[in-house]
């Protein structure tokens, strides 16, 4: 059994995409593993007795998070292959286990996959690098193709689409499931064939992602200055879409500024919080949330999943005084 463990997000997607196209596995020799972007700590729905034999692949998945998990499966697995460029504190080495980690900020699980596998599908490294808003690194990597500007920007969209779709507190408040999306995309040779097939999920991406972006134009901004925006939304499925791809898209229109979106979570005592650095300045997004319980991330972009609603005005203070 191959058992195939992946980030929700454009990153993880496109990660595989990569993998099991140099490798190919068949649908009933598959196990695919995902949820939101912010389930990261996947490993824990291996069960020993799926572990038995399996070979493993965890892609865009904080080690941090599963480092429990891992050394229970490893003891049942034949292998793992770990690729990710999120912090790894708790990384280790084991004979089972092949770690492929670099959080450097201008790097994503899919530019590393990519280099794993010597650019054999490199176009899908570029959409999982524009989806993680590492444009400038993308753009760069297009041009080695030599892409038109007209084809990255297309590729882009994609990418952020993608991505877009992790955004939810569950898979419900998805457009697609992550496990599904795979499952379609892995259907097409290239991006620009996604992007082409007016039946692909391109085009309702396209469509969910616009009407979202509109209702997060009426959003409230609590606080806006020369070094930070701090933005709250709604407690609505549409708010908990949009709100990393919003932070991520007002990083890019303010490129000296911090960004920070905070959205209601159901219990109604905390929040979900996305954290951009500013693009002049990718560090400390990651430090700055893992000060807070159920914080983390990496340097460039980093989140909280369970602020409390009273720890607001901390959070943005402690963003503020880090950007100064």
């Amino acid at each position: 059994m191959f058992i195939d463990v992946f980030n929700g997000d454009a990153d993880g997607i496109f990660s595989l995409l990569q993998m099991r196209k140099a490798a190919p596995v068949a649908a009933k020799d598959q196990l695919l593993i995902s949820g939101v972007k912010r389930d990261n700590a996947l490993i824990r729905r291996i069960s020993d007795e799926q572990a038995q034999g399996a070979v493993i692949t965890a892609l865009d998945i904080s080690f941090d998070k599963n480092t429990a998990d891992l050394e229970r499966v490893l003891n049942h697995a034949e292998s793992i292959f770990y690729c990710d460029h999120h912090q790894a504190k708790t990384l280790f080495t084991h004979e089972k286990l092949n770690a492929v980690i670099d959080f450097a900020p201008t790097v994503c699980t899919g530019l590393l996959v990519s280099k794993h596998l010597g650019g054999m599908y490199h176009p899908w490294a570029i959409a999982a690098a524009f989806g993680d808003s590492l444009d400038t690194v993308a753009l760069a990597e297009s041009d080695k193709l030599g892409w038109h500007r007209e084809s990255a920007q297309k590729v882009k969209e994609l990418g952020v689409l993608v991505n877009y779709n992790g955004y939810g507190a569950s898979v419900q408040d998805l457009h697609f499931a992550p496990e599904a999306l795979y499952r379609e995309l892995a259907l097409y040779d290239s991006p620009f064939d996604v992007i082409e097939d007016t039946d692909s999920p391109f085009v309702k991406l396209q469509q969910g992602y616009g009407e979202d972006m509109e209702q997060a134009q009426r959003a409230d901004t609590l606080r806006d200055d020369d070094g930070l925006t701090a933005i709250m939304l709604e407690d609505e499925a549409w708010a908990r879409r949009i709100s990393g791809t919003l932070g991520n898209d007002l990083a890019h229109a303010s490129p000296d500024k911090a960004i920070v979106i905070a959205t209601p979570n159901a219990d109604g005592k905390t929040l979900t919080i996305s954290l951009r650095a500013p693009k002049s300045n990718l560090q400390g997004a990651g430090d700055i949330c893992s000060a807070f319980p159920t914080g983390g991330g990496r340097a460039g972009a980093a989140g909280v999943n369970a602020l409390p609603l009273a720890d607001l005005g901390r959070f943005i203070d402690a963003v503020s005084r880090y950007y100064a």
